[in-house]
């Protein structure tokens, strides 16, 4: 906001973008009170400074260490890459101080089931974090390589897949008989 002085000419304009923020919950509450107090002349914060200090001391994570050990044992991979979700996965684990066998048995927990039971069944399996999270993210690039293939070629245990169809059925040509097109693909 220093750096902006002709977007924020003045305390109470910093004040007030701080307060823009505060949109959801609790947070926004708390701001409807003290907007309401400036708005009677009983502004409680003479500087952003201020305002600052107490939206800390007000709403700030007095146990991260908990948060972030709740994070990582709540994270679940759902349909994100895995790439993305190691990603979110290893800060998670860094914010929360997890390590070793632990980070680990967490890890697995949080991938979906198909990509966790290709990797339980890898011989060897991967050991380390780091051999985990490398395994997750080739086998998922496969996976999708796979599908995307699969859908474009159609499926490998002998079906065919049909052309897209053009139009209506029958258009320029007898109801029973295939263009040529079609008939490259029965």
């Amino acid at each position: 906001m220093n750096g902006r002085k002709s977007e924020f000419p003045d305390e109470d304009a910093k004040i007030y973008w701080i307060l823009s923020y505060m949109q959801t919950g609790s947070a926004k509450t708390w701001r409807d009170y003290i907007v309401a107090l400036m708005y009677k002349g009983q502004q409680s914060f003479l500087t952003s400074d201020e305002l600052l200090k107490e939206i800390d001391r007000k709403f700030r994570d007095t146990d991260k260490r908990t948060t972030q050990s709740l994070k990582i044992r709540t994270i679940q991979q759902g349909d994100r890459l895995a790439d993305e979700h190691v990603q979110e996965f290893e800060k998670a684990a860094l914010e929360a101080g997890y390590e070793g066998y632990l980070l680990v048995v967490e890890f697995k927990r949080s991938l979906n089931s198909g990509l966790k039971r290709r990797l339980t069944e890898l011989r060897p399996m991967p050991v380390t974090i780091q051999q985990w999270y490398d395994e997750a993210i080739t086998m998922d690039r496969q996976w999708k390589v796979a599908r995307t293939e699969e859908s474009f070629y159609g499926k490998v245990n002998g079906t065919v897949r049909k052309p897209p169809q053009h139009g209506k059925q029958g258009q320029g040509q007898g109801q029973g008989q295939a263009s040529s097109s079609q008939q490259e693909y029965q």
